[in-house]
């Protein structure tokens, strides 16, 4: 049988397809004969070809891994099987048929796992006495032993925790013992404890083993550092990283030992480059897990000292462009993305001081290399620290960027350009405000490139970090970009022409794309001369070196379809589509290209809307294959070919009940080309679902189902795609009055929301569903909550980010009982303000006494919140608080008056806050508080008027104003016999009209139509004053839709009809008033 058995793996290891299927069946006939299990067995002992035996060895796994195969083995037969393995994983030296030998092995254990006396103990007790030998070659065979099993089954040797990690510790303590910690049997043990880290959360025995080994484990590491090994220092480290993802709390009482440990590694020039990149990027780590207790132990000043150090290391070449996506992972690139990772999780309060202190001599410094890394520095903490930075420093480091934009050394000025950039992307809206300093300083850059360009001189290296920070400039300017158009235009054409590169004219486009989100319809003068630039990109077939930039022009078509206009679109739009037919039919295979064709497509649907029916049917399966396709994920490729030669599993019969885990390939590395088609996809069916109506209707349920299942997705980008198509889809069934289909989404919907809110461990997937289901709860209300169970889901989200005890909230105890008076990061309060901000919206859902409930449970959590925001005086954190609290009682209805004589007081208190939008939010709330809570709120009338007119005479900020009159006219139409109106009318009216928050007209007109219908004669001698501010409003376009502007012609026509003198007063003041009154009479009739 022997000789039958090496001809079927002779088969199997051929070229030819048809003799490799052919020899799968023989073997599947073969295993049928109990002797082959055996014969596989002595093939792998044997000295044939290593091939041969890894073959056998796989051949023998998969016949055996099933357990209803191995019962049908004789008892003697298993014998026989057990110890020669064993005796294999001994002798044998090939990592392959190792590596299969050791997964045969835990095959068994897990097979005679439950029998009296477990084969477990047999082998337990073999690597015990092995590793415990005093020969360095016996401990080291026994050690290798005990790695390749914990490899091959680690969940088998759970159970023996108290016993194996006694063995770990007593490696490295003698080891310590011998003086050296270097040793291959230290390498294999802390490599195979590693395994079992998953498993040891509960195993109090075995938990304390590795803390108080952690001291001998980073001596044992630093020994591996000297020796210079990298391969092999990497994977001795992998304990401390297994610690940190699933044992963080075993970290919290060395924290200053392993964080030192880094530190010195890091610092350490002499030792490679990819071992201080593992220790780098385990700080940045440490940071996210253990923020509390570094900086209890006051840890963070020496972390930063470090990182700072190791960016300055880098060398500055010219030739090495630091920004690139495909730069180096050098120690310079993890310090960078260390200190990212800082900024994200420690508090800007603690965080920026010191990191400042490093920053002033740098960028006083000689030496470009200092300069460079302090913009570097500058730019990377802009995301994390963006409100800090924004209220305490952002005019100071833009005048520090603008000079080290004009830095003599180009990678200096580079550098600064990225802080710029980093700075507009981050710091939206308070950068606006210095546009007459920046964009002066931008234009002259974009001035002397053009020139340059004409004159012949070779293009400048890194210019794509000047398009950057001018790109992200622009596009949130708004209305302010208008009077620096005709420059920046005609820069950005120069930089357009045919001659230039095509990566400066693909930058040049990048750059209009900005620019028509911020301009609009303020680009359209330039339009034509846009598209006669685009049309001559927008090819089917084109060269190489000018698929970049045609996929450029696509994407800056598609912002200008959003941004121009419609008018100006819809003559193009049917030569568009086409255009877009044509590139998905018979344009290149490229998920770039695919993209961009995406993207214009949805762009075109908010332009042409309902009239995409036509066109949907060619395209929508295309899209829909780019939603569900697996091209974006790729199984990673086994080391061990012959392992993927062997038996089609067409033709083998699967057990569900027994599957294989060993032999799943679920590790997946992602394509990032693919990954963007995909999002894109996402992004346009929700596009689709929000623009086209009843045209999307037939696609609806396949597009919500596909997407669905895409929502899992390892890229967080494309997650929060999922999370805003489904929101659109939701969103969409409720306008289509789809009321079966809107029930059964959000049944899919909701719970699915709450378990991604609860356990997404990504921050910014976490704070985009938390406000796309704010916006759910806001279109969709009493429909989208179907039941009590989701109810208390969503509820139990929103408390639970209140208390840390989500995913991605890392929380983690500090061991100094001071947990409540910790800072939080910036990321960390976003999440609360998110939160908080839901909360109100959650309530529009539901019943208003089942949110009083929840209301009642939550509010003083908001109190406490705002407590600590005024004991740390943080503006920000006590505006949202107000505004949150105020934002509930529309939601509460009449059960606000339950909280009315806890929550006023607060409220009052607010109106004297130091900050104008804490002020502003606290007026606005009164007023909400006494509306909804009506004859409660009646006895509170005068502690609250006398609060709003102390506040109106100080008060200076005009949304602030707005509020003021906003919270009187709610008192005003709430009970106006209880409030004095000889006094409070006239100095009302005279702060009308409303100067900035304008959506509070509907609130002051329902005042006036109270006021004329309750109390005429208090009104009579201020109608001219109420018809000027009501025709104001109504001209400005200020009135906050369509039903508030009927209301207020309606009054304006009665005043006309009841008091034609004053009414001819004002109508007759010019003939504009005049004209403009009249033409409001014919269209509102």
């Amino acid at each position: 049988m022997e000789a039958a058995i090496l001809d079927i793996i002779s088969g199997i290891l051929g070229m030819d397809t048809e003799r490799i299927r052919q020899s799968t069946a023989k073997m599947m006939k073969a295993y049928e004969n109990p002797d082959s299990l055996l014969v596989l067995t002595q093939i792998v002992m044997s000295d044939r070809a290593v091939q041969e035996r890894h073959v056998a060895a796989v051949l023998l796994k998969r016949r055996i891994s099933k357990l209803r195969h191995w019962q049908l083995v004789p008892a003697e037969h298993q014998s026989a099987i057990k110890t020669n393995m064993l005796q294999v994983l001994i002798a044998v030296k090939e990592k392959t048929v190792k590596g299969t030998v050791a997964q045969i092995i835990g095959s068994l254990v897990r097979h005679e796992a439950e029998k009296e006396h477990s084969w477990l103990e047999e082998i337990l007790k073999f690597i015990y006495e092995r590793c415990s030998s005093p020969d360095p070659t016996e401990s080291e065979r026994g050690s290798s032993i005990f790695t390749t099993l914990m490899d091959a089954a680690p969940d088998q040797f759970s159970n023996h925790m108290d016993t194996i990690f006694p063995l770990f510790a007593g490696v490295l303590v003698t080891a310590e013992a011998n003086g050296n910690m270097a040793t291959p049997t230290v390498f294999n043990v802390l490599t195979g404890t590693c395994y079992l880290l998953p498993f040891v959360s509960g195993h109090s025995g075995a938990e304390q083993i590795v803390v108080k080994a952690v001291p001998l484990i980073l001596k044992a590491l630093g020994a591996f550092a000297e020796k210079g090994d990298s391969q092999e220092f990497m994977g001795a480290f992998n304990i401390i990283d297994a610690m940190g993802e699933y044992v963080p709390h075993l970290l919290t009482g060395n924290v200053k030992l392993i964080l030192e440990f880094c530190l010195i590694i890091a610092s350490n020039q002499q030792l490679e480059d990819s071992i201080r990149v593992q220790v780098i990027t385990f700080v940045g780590s440490l940071m996210r897990l253990k923020k509390k207790v570094i900086m209890k132990q006051k840890l963070l000043e020496p972390t930063l000292a470090v990182m700072f150090e190791v960016m300055c290391q880098d060398s500055l070449d010219d030739d090495d462009d630091y920004f690139s996506s495909e730069s180096s992972n050098s120690p310079s690139t993890a310090a960078t993305q260390t200190l990212d990772l800082m900024a994200l999780h420690m508090s800007p309060e603690k965080f920026i001081p010191p990191l400042l202190q490093l920053l002033e001599p740098a960028l006083q410094s000689p030496q470009p290399v200092l300069r460079r890394s302090s913009f570097i520095c500058m730019g990377v903490i802009a995301e994390g620290c963006s409100e800090a930075i924004g209220n305490k420093y952002l005019e100071v480091m833009l005048n520090i960027v603008k000079a080290g934009i004009f830095d003599s050394v180009m990678l200096v000025r580079v550098a600064a350009f990225f802080a710029l950039g980093q700075f507009s992307e981050y710091l939206q809206p308070t950068i606006c405000k210095y546009a007459p300093q920046i964009l002066p300083v931008l234009f002259d850059y974009l001035s002397q490139l053009v020139m340059e360009l004409k004159i012949g001189t070779p293009e400048p290296k890194h210019m794509d970090r000047m398009f950057y920070a001018l790109e992200t400039f622009c596009e949130n300017l708004g209305d302010d970009i208008i009077p620096h158009l005709p420059t920046l235009m005609e820069r950005l054409f120069g930089v357009l022409e045919p001659q230039n590169s095509h990566r400066m004219r693909e930058m040049g486009l990048t750059a209009i794309a900005a620019v028509s989100t911020a301009a609009k319809e303020h680009l359209v003068p330039y339009f034509p001369r846009i598209m006669s630039v685009l049309q001559g990109c927008l090819v089917k077939e084109c060269p190489k070196e000018m698929q970049s930039l045609r996929i450029q022009a696509i994407d800056t078509l598609a912002a200008l379809c959003r941004e121009v206009g419609r008018d100006n679109i819809i003559p193009l739009a049917d030569d568009t589509m086409n255009f877009c037919l044509m590139m998905l039919e018979d344009g290149p295979d490229d998920p770039e290209v695919r993209r961009s064709i995406y993207n214009l497509m949805s762009s075109l649907s908010s332009v042409v809307k309902e009239s995409m029916a036509t066109v949907f049917p060619k395209f929508i399966d295309r899209i829909m294959e780019s939603v569900i396709s697996s091209e974006d994920v790729l199984p990673n490729v086994s080391e061990n070919p012959e392992d993927d030669l062997i038996l089609d599993t067409t033709d083998v019969e699967i057990d569900l009940d027994q599957t294989d885990d060993e032999d799943d390939q679920d590790c997946y590395q992602v394509e990032n080309d693919y990954v963007f088609e995909k999002e894109e996809a996402i992004l346009a069916l929700r596009e689709f679902a929000a623009h086209t109506g009843a045209a999307f209707a037939p696609y609806l349920q396949s597009a919500f189902e596909n997407v669905y299942k895409m929502i899992d997705h390892p890229q967080g980008d494309v997650r929060k795609a999922c999370i805003d198509a489904i929101c659109g889809f939701i969103t969409a069934l409720h306008k289509l009055e789809d009321a079966a289909g809107l029930k059964r989404a959000c049944e899919i919907a909701i719970p699915k929301f709450a378990h991604m809110l609860r356990t997404d461990d990504e921050v910014g997937v976490v704070l985009h569903l938390l406000d796309e289901l704010g916006d759910v709860f806001k279109d969709v209300q009493l429909q989208a909550i179907n039941n009590q169970e989701h109810a208390e889901l969503i509820f139990g989200c929103i408390r639970d980010v209140f208390t840390n005890k989500m995913a991605c909230q890392f929380n983690e105890e500090s061991g100094g009982g001071d947990e409540e008076d910790s800072e939080e990061s910036e990321n960390d309060e976003m999440l609360f303000e998110n939160a908080a901000n839901l909360f109100p919206l959650f309530g529009l859902a539901l019943q208003p006494e089942l949110f009083s409930l929840y209301f009642g449970r939550l509010y003083q959590f908001y109190v406490q919140r705002l407590a600590k925001a005024k004991e740390r005086d943080i503006p920000e954190h006590r505006a949202y608080i107000y505004g949150a609290l105020a934002d509930s009682f529309k939601a509460l209805k009449g059960c606000s008056a339950t909280y009315f004589d806890a929550l006023c007081p607060i409220f009052i208190t607010g109106s004297k806050d130091s900050d104008a939008k804490s002020r502003q939010n606290s007026y606005y709330a009164l007023g909400e508080l006494v509306i909804h809570s009506e004859e409660k709120s009646f006895e509170s009338y005068p502690v609250i008027l006398q609060a709003l007119s102390e506040a109106i005479v100080r008060e200076s900020n005009p949304p602030a104003l707005d509020n003021i009159c906003g919270a009187v006219a709610r008192l005003i139409v709430t009970n106006p016999d209880s409030v004095p109106l000889a006094q409070v009318l006239p100095v009302l009216l005279n702060h009308l009209p409303l100067k900035e928050d304008v959506i509070e007209n509907d609130m002051i007109q329902k005042a006036f139509r109270v006021l004329y219908l309750k109390a005429r004669p208090s009104i009579v001698a201020h109608l001219e004053q109420i018809l000027v501010i009501t025709i104001e409003a109504i001209y400005k376009k200020q009135m906050p839709d369509d039903e508030t502007t009927e209301s207020a012609v309606a009054l304006i026509k009665e005043i006309r009809a009841n008091y034609p003198e004053q009414f001819n007063q004002v109508s007759n003041a010019n003939p504009e008033v005049f004209n403009y009154v009249q033409t409001l009479f014919i269209y509102w009739k």
